[in-house]
């Protein structure tokens, strides 16, 4: 009989109390399908996969969800006027909630970001400027600590500031100021974008920022002129005044730089973008945002698929996919090389990488270590259900393909048609032919122990990765303000 005890079964057409008598819960690849397990999987045999499941939950260390840090109603008030607001960008056009948008999952669903100069949100977006990268999403930021985005061009130093692109852009006295400890990376990094030129500066001589800020290099000076240059800007309107005075009491505005904008930002998006209500934290058990008070777990919050997947997904034996996407936030934050191809132009901070600059190297990027060469950090999984296409560089708009990229990566990366993977046509043309110069480098040895292969394992892979969804989404718009403070309009 195979796997579960059941296919046998449904081929004979056994009826269900055959089914209810599955014995069977041995090793193996299961080759029934998830809608046929889902309705054939009762009683005892249901029971034991739960056991299985509770029992790699325990192997793999993996606990309730972590509550974020408590921030105060007056500075989360103030970070999502913030978000929101287009009065942080050089030209009035664009916010943080442009890319990292709620009705979008917190990004954009395009494979790379579109900044400046556009109008409309996600793929409906038009005439903006296009950047290097795939806009990442905000959930649950409070799992990383060490730093952001996917070469941790945001990291933290041993002293615990943050440099990004592993310089003091950040005065270090202004983090003292201003800067939560439990929120360090993500305050450094709301703070890029509004002097990152695609992003949300715009371009020499485009607007006063640009104009009135002498570009140095390295620019330091530069980035510090033109935070400033946005605190006068916010310093004019008085309910904004008055609600920098609220989030930080005892601190006139005047007395104010950046730094505590970023860290507002990032209060919003800690407490916002907070993720603990899916299927999956249910049957582990979860933390009451309101109370704090722990709900304990529930056996009947996964289906039998989703079951089947987290199985595999965390069992060594298995799927052994916890080698890379490892706790409760499902990332070691670490660097694997995947075999993941490139589409240009590559990073534009401060440049891509390679013959004409299309080319982007990861990690080696920040560490200058050739060894890191086309490592990447693991992505964590809460919501990614939510967040296509997948992959590195958004490379896959079915979330099954992107899986079956590690049946065999280099075998995919050399078979990899990208006007079949990515349905943004003008990104075709963007496909950069460097695929002998990433195997070249190499691949991660840890991967030749992930498995996806056997019958249906995909489809209940996806299903686990599914039960990691928020039962809020995947349109987040409930949490967009009506207005914010400068009178602009809002991105909806």
């Amino acid at each position: 009989m195979s796997v579960l005890g059941v296919s046998m079964v449904l081929a004979t057409a056994c009826d269900a109390d055959a089914v209810k008598e599955a014995p069977s819960l041995r090793s193996g690849e299961v080759d029934v399908e998830p809608e046929t397990l889902d309705s054939a999987l009762t009683g005892s045999s249901r029971w034991q996969l739960i056991q299985q499941v509770r029992a790699l939950i325990a192997e793999n260390d993996i606990a309730p969800l972590e509550l974020p840090p408590p921030v105060s109603d007056e500075l989360f008030e103030l970070g999502e006027a913030l978000f929101y607001d287009k009065i942080l960008s050089g030209n009035m056009d664009v916010s943080c909630s442009t890319c990292h948008h709620p009705r979008l999952g917190s990004t954009d669903h395009l494979t790379m970001n579109r900044g400046i100069r556009g109008v409309g949100i996600g793929p409906s977006r038009v005439g903006a400027v296009v950047g290097g990268r795939t806009t990442q999403p905000l959930w649950n930021l409070h799992k990383l600590q060490t730093g952001l985005t996917v070469d941790h061009k945001v990291p933290l130093n041993p002293d615990g500031y943050v440099i990004p692109l592993a310089g003091p852009f950040i005065p270090f006295d202004w983090q003292d100021d201003a800067f939560d400890p439990d929120m360090l990376v993500a305050a450094g990094q709301a703070m890029m974008p509004e002097v990152t030129d695609q992003e949300m500066l715009g371009f020499p001589n485009e607007n006063d920022f640009t104009t009135a800020c002498a570009l140095d290099n390295p620019p330091f000076n530069f980035v510090v002129c033109a935070w400033g240059m946005m605190m006068d800007r916010l310093g004019a309107i008085p309910e904004y005044v008055d609600m920098f005075e609220a989030a930080y009491p005892g601190v006139a505005f005047e007395d104010m730089h950046f730094a505590y904008a970023g860290n507002a930002i990032a209060a919003y998006e800690f407490r916002a973008f907070f993720s603990n209500d899916t299927p999956w934290d249910r049957f582990v058990g979860r933390y009451d945002p309101d109370t704090g008070s722990l709900i304990p777990p529930d056996n009947n919050a996964l289906t039998n698929s989703q079951l089947t997947g987290a199985r595999h997904f965390l069992d060594e034996d298995r799927g052994n996919c916890t080698s890379c996407h490892a706790g409760n936030a499902f990332s070691d934050e670490d660097f694997h090389k995947t075999l993941a191809p490139q589409f240009g132009p590559g990073d534009t901070v401060p440049g891509g990488d390679g013959p004409g600059g299309l080319d982007d190297f990861g990690r080696m990027r920040i560490s200058g270590d050739p060894a890191d060469k086309y490592a990447w950090r693991t992505p964590p999984l809460r919501n990614v259900m939510y967040t296509g296409p997948w992959g590195r560089q958004s490379h896959y708009n079915d979330i099954k393909d992107f899986i079956r990229h590690y049946a065999d990566p280099e075998d995919a990366l050399l078979d990899y048609d990208i006007t079949d993977s990515v349905d943004e046509v003008a990104m075709h043309s963007q496909f950069l032919e460097n695929r002998a110069a990433i195997i070249a480098e190499g691949v991660d040895p840890i991967l030749a122990d992930v498995d996806v292969s056997g019958w249906w394992t995909v489809d209940y892979l996806v299903a686990f990765l599914g039960s990691l969804s928020d039962d809020a989404g995947p349109d987040f718009s409930h949490l967009i303000p009506l207005t914010v403070p400068s009178g602009l309009p809002v991105d909806r």
